[in-house]
């Protein structure tokens, strides 16, 4: 009996969506469409060896996006996928999985009309994150979710933006953006110690270091905790334009013990988030967050933006700030030296497996992930 074919049209190959992608392929003769890398990420990949990968022609446009914050704006790329125009009667699918609303999913949209394939179309943008797209783009989404039948959403406020564009909500399949938790459960096997005779309690932060990731508000909060006359250590993980502008705004608020890291790898990371007293994500505008997930999963309390869209899902309600309001984010600090921040909870968070399961389900396959992470867990109590 033939294998039934999956094609998943991506703009890149995230390294965290790889594991869910695998376990697709085990149950699809799967094919991943993408138009490459982005010169704003550092990723490495190892495609499995049973899914097969394919960059298609694509013409990418670097584009500057407005945050709707003063002064702040970030970089975006639009891909013009052309092309998947013959890429995917060459693999002629049963199934179609597009991410995102721009050319690839419209596309994608019309090859399944014509070949009469089920077309899922994944999305992840919140109202906070759409809030400044045009006009134009607006009756182009409102069109788009009149016309498509299945939406799989990141979360609780993808779902929210969704239903506010008109798509119904028995049409959207929720899940959970996720992490290969795997990583982060385990101990740190390299046994290096980190923060030894810094400063407690460390403060960290990973992620890209541009201006949307709100980590000038961060230096700037934790300079007013330098004149309270609080010590701690902040430690920024990642690299990016702002590296040596942050540098000079954390000496010029005079923090005694600050540290730029760098990127890491996950198992550094595993490391540095257990090493932690408190992971800080300061973000301005973050569809998710998953950065979120990876310090929750290794049991580290978590302060975060209420401008992530993970926040109303995975973290307590009184870790949650306002970066843009430094009252908000001074009395969220002030959590970490008065012992009242709340602790993560694993169990708010989704495993990939279990996320697995749920698309598996809806598009026409079968699995026994969840059976089996939710007997791993019992095992490990």
């Amino acid at each position: 009996m033939r294998k039934r074919k999956l094609a998943i049209a991506v703009n890149t190959i995230a390294p965290y969506r790889l594991p869910i992608y695998a376990a697709l392929g085990e149950h699809y003769e799967t094919l991943l469409l993408h138009g490459g890398s982005e010169a704003n990420r550092s990723w490495e990949l190892k495609i499995p060896d049973h899914l097969q990968a394919r960059k298609v022609w694509t013409w990418q446009i670097r584009l500057k996006k407005r945050t709707g914050v003063a002064g702040v704006t970030d970089t975006r790329h639009f891909h013009v996928n052309l092309g998947l125009i013959w890429e995917l009667p060459r693999f002629r699918p049963d199934v179609i999985i597009s991410n995102e609303l721009g050319l690839r999913t419209l596309l994608s949209m019309v090859y399944a009309r014509v070949a009469r394939v089920p077309h899922w179309v994944w999305w992840g943008g919140t109202m906070h994150s759409e809030r400044n797209i045009t006009g134009m783009k607006k009756r182009l989404r409102s069109l788009m979710a009149s016309m498509m039948k299945h939406w799989i959403s990141y979360g609780e406020t993808s779902t929210e933006y969704l239903e506010f564009i008109g798509v119904p909500r028995s049409r959207i399949l929720q899940i959970q953006n996720c992490v290969p938790h795997e990583n982060f459960l385990k101990e740190p096997a390299s046994g290096r110690s980190w923060f030894v005779g810094d400063p407690r309690p460390v403060l960290l932060t990973v992620g890209q270091l541009v201006a949307r990731k709100g980590l000038d508000r961060l230096i700037d909060a934790c300079g007013r905790l330098v004149q309270e006359g609080f010590e701690f250590t902040l430690a920024l993980v990642g690299n990016g334009p702002d590296k040596e502008k942050l540098r000079a705004q954390a000496e010029a608020v005079q923090i005694p013990s600050f540290q730029l890291l760098g990127n890491q790898s996950q198992d550094t990371l595993n490391e540095l988030y257990r090493a932690a007293d408190v992971f800080i994500f300061p973000t301005l505008e973050d569809v998710w967050g998953l950065v979120a997930n990876e310090a929750v999963w290794t049991g580290t309390p978590v302060l975060c933006s209420r401008y992530a869209g993970c926040a109303s899902e995975i973290i307590p309600p009184g870790n949650v700030f306002d970066p843009n309001d430094p009252d908000s984010f001074d009395a969220a600090l002030r959590k970490i030296f008065t012992q009242t921040l709340e602790p993560s909870r694993i169990e708010k968070l989704l495993t990939w497996q279990q996320v697995t399961d749920i698309i598996l389900k809806e598009i026409g396959g079968t699995s026994s992930y969840a059976a089996r992470e939710k007997s791993r867990a019992v095992a490990q109590l």
